[in-house]
Order: structure tokens, then C-alpha cells, then sequence
């Protein structure tokens, strides 16, 4: 039972990890898709905005994401301890 507890909760923390590599990615391919589609008028500052957006964005999806995975170790660390 122990080893199914931690292949959940890492497995929750794969998860969560791949959930914020996945939101990344997709924020850096849309700002290429961004400066593909307006080449002629996408200035540096411009895409210095659409970072900001970006950042946000990626702030906003993945908060509850590190919580999740904070907390799951934490559960593996207080498991790991038990006799």
C-alpha cells in the first residue's frame, strides 16, 4: 500500500510539472505565432508586452500547480517517515 501511495503522488507531480512545461510552450509558440503574423509592426516593445501577457497568463493557469506539488511531497515526506 505504501508504494502505491508514492507512485500516486508522483505521479501527480509528473503530472504537474509536464501541466506548466505544456502551458509554457504553448505561451512561446504563440508569441511566434503573434510576430510570424504582424512581421512588419511587431516592434521589440511590442513583443516585450506580449511576454508580460504571456507571463501572466502563465501565472494565472499554473498557481494551483505548485500548491498540488508542494503538497504531495510534503504527503511523501510525512509517508516516507511512517514505520
Amino acid at each position: 500500500m505504501k508504494r502505491v501511495r508514492q507512485g500516486i503522488l508522483l505521479s501527480a507531480v509528473a503530472v504537474g510539472i509536464s501541466l506548466i512545461a505544456a502551458v509554457c510552450r504553448h505561451s512561446v509558440e504563440e508569441i511566434h505565432y503573434r510576430k510570424s503574423f504582424f512581421p512588419a509592426r511587431f516592434t521589440v516593445e511590442e513583443a516585450c508586452y506580449a511576454s508580460i501577457v504571456e507571463l501572466v497568463k502563465i501565472a494565472i493557469i499554473t498557481v494551483p500547480v505548485p500548491v498540488v506539488i508542494a503538497a504531495c511531497l510534503c504527503l511523501l515526506h510525512y509517508f516516507h517517515k511512517e514505520p
